[in-house]
């Protein structure tokens, strides 16, 4: 099971390669804080909810793509 900290730790590396600025960057980041700072996966979506319905859909949308990465790779 992928911890949340390692969650953030693959968002930090998504955001660090992003053009400065960009929509990726910004829900990277988002996803850096939300996933440092709850326990599980759910409750970090959940906090994404005050973000404008651009963000929040890209937040959402590289969640899924980190999670369905690190589903692949456990054994």
């Amino acid at each position: 099971m992928t911890t949340n900290t390692e969650l953030a730790d693959l968002a930090q590396a998504i955001a660090d390669q992003a053009p400065a600025g960009s929509l990726t960057r910004r829900a990277a980041g988002c996803l850096v804080v939300a996933y440092s700072t709850t326990r599980t996966a759910a409750h970090a979506r959940r906090v994404l909810a005050d973000l404008d319905d651009q963000l929040r859909a890209a937040c959402h949308t590289l969640a899924d793509q980190l999670t369905a990465q690190t589903t692949e790779e456990e054994p």
